[in-house]
C-alpha cells in the first residue's frame, strides 16, 4: 500500500468507479474522457502497485483479489480528497469578495446600495468598488484591474464582449429654479434653450461631440454658449445653482438628486423635441462589457446591473410628463 502515492487523485477515481461499475464506457463518460484516457489510467495503477487489478470478460470486468482488498481503502481516500478539495474551493471562493465595476458617473449614483441590497437579500458578502469608467477602460478589463463596466460603446473583441442593454433617447431640461424658462406659458423646445448658457453633461467615456444640444446646433448652424463641461453631479448643481446655465440629463437618479439637494427645477423635453436632438447623437446606449473568458463575478450581477439601468434611464415614451422642483 506504500506505492499509492505514486498515483493521482484521477487514477484512484478511475479505479474506484470502474470497480463499482465494471464497465470502462460508462466510466469513461462520467468523466467526460475519451475511452483511451481510462485504459492507460488504469494501466499506471497496475504498474504502481505490481498486481492484476481487473480480469477482461466478455461483457465487462471482473476485479482481483487484490482489488478488492485496496478498494475500501481507496474509496475512503478518494472521499477525503475531494471533500478537502471542496473546503478549498469555497475557502477561494469567500476570499474573493471584492469586485470592481467601472461606470459613467452620470449613471452611478444609487448603483452601489442597489448591489448592497441584493447581496443581502442573497446573503451574500461582497465589497463593491465603483470607479468611474476612462477611456482606457478595455486595457483595465484585460489586465483584471475592473470585473465588469458599464459602457457607453460597445467592445467586442478576442478578450472583450459587450451585451446591450439600454437606450436612453429623451432628456430632461434642468437649471436654477428661478430660471425664466419654467416660468414662461409657452413650452420649452429646442430653440429657447439656445437662448441661455448650456453646460454639456456627460461622462469620461464620452466625447463630447456626443452631446444633443451641441449636435444640433452644429448642424443648424446655430450659435451655442456652452460654458462648462462636467460628468460629476456636485459639479453640475454647484453650476446650476450659480447661474442661469441649462443642462440636459437621461437619467432618472440624477436628475431626483439635484432637485432634492439643490435649488433646481427639472422639465421633461416633449417627444418631438427628443427627435430632433436624437437625429444625430441617437440616444445614449449602454452596455455591459466584460473579459470573454475568466472572471469571480456572482450569477446574478450582470442581471440585477441590467436592470438598475433599464430602471434609470428615461424614455421617449413617457413625453413630457416629467416635471420637479
Amino acid at each position: 500500500m506504500s506505492k499509492i502515492n505514486t498515483n493521482t487523485l484521477f487514477n484512484i477515481k478511475v479505479f474506484v468507479l470502474l470497480f463499482d461499475t465494471l464497465n470502462a464506457t460508462e466510466v469513461a463518460q462520467q468523466l467526460g474522457v475519451a475511452s483511451s484516457k481510462v485504459s492507460r489510467s488504469l494501466k499506471a495503477l497496475r504498474h504502481s502497485f505490481d498486481e492484476p487489478l481487473f480480469v477482461r470478460r466478455q461483457h465487462g470486468f471482473e476485479h482481483t483479489p487484490f482489488a478488492q482488498s485496496i478498494y475500501p481503502h481507496l474509496k475512503q481516500m478518494l472521499a477525503l480528497s475531494e471533500a478537502s478539495l471542496s473546503c478549498a474551493s469555497k475557502d477561494t471562493e469567500q476570499s474573493h469578495t471584492e469586485l470592481t465595476i467601472a461606470c459613467p458617473p452620470p449613471i452611478s449614483l444609487n448603483l452601489l446600495s442597489y448591489l448592497h441590497d441584493k447581496a443581502s437579500q442573497l446573503k451574500q458578502s461582497y465589497t463593491f468598488n465603483i470607479k468611474p469608467c476612462s477611456n482606457d477602460i478595455d486595457k483595465l478589463l484585460i489586465r483584471q484591474n475592473v470585473d465588469l463596466a458599464i459602457t457607453l460603446r460597445a467592445f467586442n473583441s478576442e478578450r472583450l464582449s459587450s451585451d446591450f442593454v439600454a437606450r436612453a433617447d429623451a432628456y430632461v431640461l434642468v437649471g436654477n429654479q428661478q430660471h425664466p424658462i419654467f416660468h414662461h406659458e409657452a413650452r420649452a423646445d429646442i430653440e429657447a434653450m439656445l437662448q441661455y448658457p448650456y453646460i454639456s453633461f456627460n461622462g469620461h467615456e464620452l466625447e463630447q461631440e456626443h452631446d444633443p444640444l451641441t449636435l444640433y446646433a452644429l448642424d443648424r448652424g446655430l450659435p451655442i454658449n456652452l460654458v462648462a463641461k462636467v460628468c460629476l453631479l456636485s459639479d453640475l448643481m454647484i453650476q446650476l445653482e450659480r447661474s442661469d446655465a441649462l443642462t440636459l440629463i437621461c437619467y432618472r437618479d440624477a436628475v431626483a438628486f439635484l432637485c432634492a439637494k439643490a435649488n433646481l427645477s427639472a422639465l421633461a423635453l416633449p417627444e418631438d423635441q427628443n427627435r430632433l436632438l436624437n437625429r444625430r447623437a441617437d440616444g445614449h446606449r449602454h452596455y455591459l462589457t466584460k473579459l470573454r473568458e475568466g472572471g469571480n463575478r456572482p450569477p446574478w450581477l450582470e442581471q440585477e446591473i441590467a436592470s438598475y439601468i433599464q430602471g434609470n434611464v428615461i424614455l421617449n415614451c413617457e413625453g413630457a410628463g416629467y416635471a420637479k422642483g
